[in-house]
């Protein structure tokens, strides 16, 4: 889709809450979650970066190390739980409606 059809396809007039740019709300949700996604990715490659060159000053591991490492049960278990969180935290456009507060269990407005 080019920009142009994105232009033509977007709201004029920014409306509530929860901003609807599209005329499909879930254009605007798949919208957000997108932008959720690249704000995170923004963050982790600034401290990933930063990471790596700290590392490599200081001769503290090499990049062998880091694609040989195996987490601990206990580690691995806390990664599950934040990626949990962060999934339901990208999600959760799924399961609200815009402008009127959260969903209820009826989820076939989805």
């Amino acid at each position: 889709m080019s920009v142009d059809d994105l232009r033509k396809n977007a709201k004029v007039e920014i409306k509530g809450r929860n901003p609807h740019f599209y005329d499909d709300p879930n254009t605007d949700r798949l919208l957000t979650m997108v932008m959720e996604l690249a704000s995170e990715v923004s963050v982790l490659r600034d401290r990933l970066d930063t990471h790596e060159r700290v590392a490599s000053q200081k001769g503290l591991y090499t990049e062998d190390d880091i694609e040989e490492f195996q987490p601990s049960d206990e580690e691995a278990a806390a990664r599950s739980k934040w990626r949990s969180r962060f999934l339901d935290r990208l999600l959760k456009g799924l399961y609200a409606r815009y402008d009127s507060g959260p969903a209820s269990d009826d989820k076939s407005n989805i």
